[in-house]
């Protein structure tokens, strides 16, 4: 596959989105398919949707790019507003590198990043920026259910 650029919106850098990498990262579920993949706004992400990647900047001749990272193993988000007095670690850290008056509601909560083992407790969660650009295969164009994480 090659990398396809996409434009969100005019106002954005553009965004490439790369092939899957095989090595080191887990299949992608039944009934999901790379090729369904859409970028979209972290805020527009729906229930049962299937987070594939983010988009890190890197540096282009004349232009700063997003490129796609890859999450090691997908996930279906469960959306909700990030809740600033959520006990866990990762919101913990969020909390300390936050603006001295931060803004709560630009954040969301997608779900729990089975990446790292102590997410399968519930003991993380996965905050983005309600316009930070993620890569999804929508609910409707997954072929079979897919179970959230345990």
């Amino acid at each position: 596959m090659t990398a396809v650029p996409v434009h969100l919106d005019p106002s954005r850098t553009p965004l490439i989105v790369c092939a899957r990498p095989a090595f080191r990262f887990a299949d992608l579920p039944p009934g999901a398919f790379e090729s369904d993949a859409r970028p979209m706004l972290a805020k527009d992400v729906r229930a049962g949707d299937l987070i594939l990647a983010s988009f890190s900047y890197f540096p282009t001749p004349g232009r700063i790019t997003r490129g796609s990272t890859w999450l090691n193993r997908p996930y279906v988000a469960d959306p909700a507003p990030w809740n600033p007095e959520c006990p866990c670690d990762l919101c913990k850290l969020e909390r300390r590198w936050s603006d001295p008056e931060p803004r709560f509601d630009r954040r969301v909560r997608l779900g729990i990043n089975p990446a790292d083992p102590r997410w399968h407790t519930g003991e993380g969660c996965d905050v983005w920026w309600a316009d930070e650009p993620v890569l999804v295969v929508p609910a409707a164009l997954l072929l079979l259910s897919v179970p959230t994480a345990a």
